[in-house]
């Protein structure tokens, strides 16, 4: 994986755009940020439409399943 990821300092969400996110911040890796609990806020009204997976390790949302370590299909 060698594009960037954002993950939204808000609700945890990790995207592979900032434009989705409303408080977007660069990661270097899944390692930053996977097999942590995601921060419980309010999600961020324009991700929770796009919002595909969720890692069913730790919980975290993620638009692709790249994204995080045991990808989830929310359906």
């Amino acid at each position: 994986m060698s594009e960037i990821i954002y993950k939204c300092s808000k609700c945890g969400v990790v995207a592979t755009s900032s434009d989705h996110l409303c408080s977007p911040r660069e990661q270097s890796g899944r390692e930053d940020y996977c097999g942590t609990a995601p921060e419980r806020g309010n999600m961020c009204e324009v991700t929770m439409n796009r919002l595909s997976y969720v890692c069913g390790g730790c919980g975290r949302p993620a638009e692709e399943a790249e994204l995080v370590c045991k990808p989830r299909f929310l359906g």
